[in-house]
This record gives C-alpha cells, sequence and structure tokens, in this order.
C-alpha cells in the first residue's frame, strides 16, 4: 500500500471511528436524558430532534398580513394591529414564528414550569431559522434575554429566555449577553393580569449593570428574547430600560406571539 492510499485509508477509519462514537454516545445520553418533543412532551427516537411530525402539522406558523411592529396578525386592510395604534412603543420591531395557542400554551408551561429546559434548543433553532435574515439587516445586533427575578430562577433552575437566546448565538455567532439586564424586583405572574396592571406590575423591575458603559455596548441594537409575547408590557419595560443605558435601538424576538385585538 503506496504512502497516500494509506493515508487515505487512515483518514477515513479516523471519521468512521468519530462517527461511530458520536452515534454510542448519543444513544446512550438518550437513554439517560432522552429528547422530547416540545409540542406533545413524548420521547423521540434515537436522532430525532425537534418536533414529531404529528406536532408539526399542527403548529400554526405566522403568515403575513402581519403588524410591521409587533408581528401580530392583522387583516389585509390593517396598516397595524390595534394594540401597537393604542400603545406605541419604544422599541423599534419585533416578531415572532408561533402562534400563541392550545398545543403551544401546553408547550411554553410545560417550559417555564415543568422543567423543560431543553425546549430552549428547539425553540432557539426555530427563531434562528426563521428570522435569519431579518437579523442579517440588524447593525450590530446583541442578543439579550428576558431576566427572571433570582427567586423565580433558584426554584425553577434556568430562565427559559437564556435557553433560547444561547442556542440562538451558538447557530448564529451572534454575541449573547444574559448579565446585561437584571429582574431587580420580584413581580407576580403576569398571566392573570391586564395590560394596566402588567405595565404597572413591570415599572422599576429592570435595570442595566452599573458598569454598562464599559461594555462598549453603546449605539449597538439590542434584541430583547423572551418565549412569549402578548401585550408587549414586559418586552416594553426591558426596551425602556436597555434606551436609557445607551443602545441605539431595541428589537425583540419571541417564539410565540398572541392575538392581540
Amino acid at each position: 500500500m503506496s504512502r497516500n492510499a494509506f493515508q487515505v485509508y487512515a483518514s477515513a477509519l479516523k471519521k468512521w471511528r468519530k462517527k461511530t462514537l458520536n452515534l454510542i454516545i448519543d444513544s446512550l445520553l438518550q437513554i439517560v436524558f432522552p429528547t422530547r418533543c416540545p409540542g406533545c412532551d413524548k420521547v423521540l427516537a434515537v436522532g430525532e430532534r425537534g418536533f414529531c411530525g404529528g406536532c408539526t402539522e399542527q403548529l400554526h406558523f405566522l403568515q403575513e398580513p402581519l403588524c410591521p411592529y409587533c408581528g401580530k396578525p392583522i387583516d389585509r386592510d390593517q396598516m397595524c394591529c390595534a394594540d401597537c395604534r393604542a400603545h406605541p412603543h419604544s422599541f423599534t420591531a419585533g416578531g415572532a414564528v408561533l402562534l400563541y395557542t392550545g398545543q403551544m400554551q401546553e408547550s411554553m408551561a410545560r417550559f417555564k414550569q415543568g422543567g423543560r429546559a431543553e425546549y430552549g434548543k428547539v425553540y432557539g433553532r426555530l427563531l434562528w431559522d426563521a428570522k435569519r435574515e431579518w437579523l442579517q439587516r440588524i447593525r450590530e445586533p446583541v442578543l439579550v434575554p428576558v431576566p427572571v427575578h433570582s427567586k423565580r430562577y433558584r426554584k425553577r433552575g434556568y430562565n427559559q429566555a437564556e435557553e433560547i437566546a444561547k442556542e440562538m448565538a451558538r447557530l448564529s455567532g451572534l454575541p449573547m449577553r444574559s448579565d446585561l439586564l437584571v429582574r431587580v424586583k420580584h413581580t407576580a405572574p403576569q398571566k392573570e393580569l391586564s395590560k394596566r396592571e402588567r405595565s404597572r406590575n413591570l415599572q422599576g423591575a429592570f435595570r442595566c449593570r452599573a458598569d454598562f458603559r464599559k461594555l462598549c455596548l453603546q449605539g449597538k441594537c439590542a434584541i430583547i428574547i423572551d418565549d412569549i409575547y402578548t401585550t408587549g408590557s414586559t418586552v416594553e419595560a426591558c426596551s425602556q430600560t436597555l434606551l436609557q443605558a445607551g443602545f441605539d435601538k431595541v428589537y425583540f424576538l419571541c417564539v410565540c406571539i398572541g392575538k392581540g385585538v
């Protein structure tokens, strides 16, 4: 066997061994930490990722026409949604991928309260795949996940928005700062509150790090990352804080969004 032929053989053998080892590791991890479908929470087969086939068919992906400010579905004769007409925002624009209905409401409840932190990888990839071109048009974007209060973090063990942002950062190569925004007020859950009550609930809830100006982020654009956008109160509170700190513009991306009014 010639030297070149041996090198080709050795290289092929090395690749085969690496591939086989990765398959073995994936199989063992699937046994110890089974991958689940975020839609129905059923365990997926080895090698499967994301939503199972049945759940994929039930997902309500957002389609045009959408509000140019928040991304909610609108009628074709509307310029923007009623929410954005009635309550102007400090953020420039944003959007989501899925409608927040039935299946996704249950999925997000498990993601937040059921210990399913691994859903964040699926949702992060979903956002990146859907919003890649949109993100590439934004000048110097920095991913900023909405923070949770330290009490809630200790109870939950993770921040669901950060799990989404981490996967987006891994796939995109964009910088992600989970230490930038701090939630200083332990607020009541937003779910059962009206829009006015939500805004009042979030007053003074966030602040930026005291050494923000040392981080060389002035003039850049923040992309707030969260799981759900309903009234926009949380995103708006974060946006105001980031703009006051020195960001040039603020945008947002969420996995799910409500229909609005």
